[in-house]
């Protein structure tokens, strides 16, 4: 960081914590989109049509966190809400209990039978 403060520009150091700032991103962002499907106000594909197509992402935030695994994502923000206290971090009950059931974030179904 020393050659960036040389520059003149202000420079500030962030400390990774419970997580690396790539993994609470993510979390956070398949944890809004685990609200919204939790609250039925759009289908799991289609909010991940919305951002892929809206937003220009190469997957939506659903399937980003059925690749990265919808337990890790669950661990991450627990582990964030524990370490910070902070309520944004809070896991979406839709997400925990889709993990719970062994389920995929992106399908449509609530229950494996509904798969």
């Amino acid at each position: 960081w020393g050659a960036l403060a040389a520059t003149g520009r202000p420079v500030t150091v962030v400390r990774d914590g419970p997580a690396p700032i790539a993994q609470r991103l993510l979390a956070s962002i398949v944890n809004t989109a685990c609200f919204i499907a939790g609250q039925h106000l759009a289908t799991p594909p289609d909010i991940d049509t919305a951002v892929r197509l809206g937003l220009g992402y190469p997957r939506g935030p659903l399937a980003w966190g059925d690749l990265v695994g919808g337990d890790v994502v669950l661990r991450i923000l627990r582990g964030l809400t524990a370490a910070t206290g902070d309520p944004r971090y809070r896991p979406s009950p839709w997400l925990t209990e889709r993990v719970a059931l062994g389920l995929p974030l992106t399908a449509a179904g609530t229950t494996p039978a509904d798969l």
